[in-house]
């Protein structure tokens, strides 16, 4: 097998589309069977047939036939997907849609190429403590990141951005009361409505979204894949269940909101987890959501994910 098998990042990716596995090879002979998801005009994304890992190689490392063949195939247009139904079907529409469901304010993207015959990873994202009562507004910048076109190209999927509304918000108690079960609740609804991937639902949080993120993999581990929290997390007694989940924390050494000790805390109970990461940084104070979650390898270790 190819010794290159490792992620790049993909800019200006084609179309996705899924064939039959076919048989690769190297520039220096070797093969691997593998089925084409995607490609740029620098790699390819291929899913392996041994295992169903998807993984990216640059084009300079395969023959000059596979080369020709990424070509051809780049170059044909997408065949149409089978339209989405069905209730939320009419806000995956390419942006972000508002609406409100049981008193909860929510906010929903989904690509409007999106295949009704796929399934798709869900990112339910929370926000930080804020007294914001308006929906729209807690679409952040992290947020925001997983419907950039470049990665939504390379990750399709379908964000969920509910709204802790007042007091709750406001409190900082958004994700662990009133709003947080409402948000959970929808969550199964979703899924039970929209082209989701059970096996890839995630949840990414910063501060009170943080912690809003442990609490919710606490809560429901069976429901949630994997996690992201940065600035925010639940405290050692949460350990013995997010041991079991692949959850990422980020939390900087001079945050004057959050400190830095609960993170730190939360990681020396994981301490033998195998699949529990901690990173921390020297600075940033309260804001380092941009830093995390525009990060590549964030986005690609999230996606890789899968139960």
């Amino acid at each position: 097998m190819f010794q290159a098998l490792l992620c790049v990042a993909i800019i200006g990716i084609s179309w996705v589309v899924a064939d039959d596995a076919r048989t690769w090879t190297s520039t220096d002979g070797r093969s691997l069977s593998a089925t084409y998801l995607s490609s740029s005009t620098d790699s390819v994304e291929l899913k392996r047939a041994s295992d169903g890992q998807t993984f990216s190689l640059p084009l300079a490392k395969l023959s000059e036939a596979d080369r020709k063949w990424v070509g051809d195939r780049a170059s044909q247009p997408p065949p149409p997907g089978k339209p989405i139904e069905g209730a939320y079907a009419s806000m995956m529409t390419g942006e972000w849609a508002m609406s409100e469901e049981s008193g909860l304010p929510f906010a929903l993207f989904g690509g409007k190429e999106l295949d009704g015959e796929k399934l798709y990873p869900l990112v339910v994202s929370l926000h930080g403590r804020s007294k914001n009562n308006e929906n729209g507004k807690q679409l952040t910048v992290f947020t925001r990141s997983f419907a950039d076109p470049d990665r939504y190209a390379k990750n399709p999927c379908i964000v969920f951005a509910p709204l802790a509304y007042q007091p709750y918000g406001g409190e900082g108690i958004g994700w662990s009361s009133e709003p947080g079960e409402k948000a959970l609740a929808l969550i199964e609804k979703l899924i039970e409505e929209l082209p989701i991937d059970e096996k890839r639902v995630y949840v990414v949080g910063h501060s009170m979204g943080g912690f809003g993120t442990c609490h919710f993999m606490v809560q429901d581990p069976k429901l949630f894949t994997a996690g992201v929290a940065s600035s925010g997390c639940t405290g050692p007694s949460s350990a013995d269940v997010l041991k079991k989940e692949p959850l990422w924390i980020h939390h900087a050494v001079d945050d004057p909101v959050v400190e830095v000790k609960y993170s730190q805390d939360l990681a020396e109970a994981m301490s033998r987890s195998k699949v529990f990461k901690y990173t921390e940084y020297e600075t940033g104070g309260h804001g380092i959501a941009r830093a995390v979650f525009e990060s590549d390898e964030v986005h690609d270790w999230l996606f890789s994910q899968s139960d």
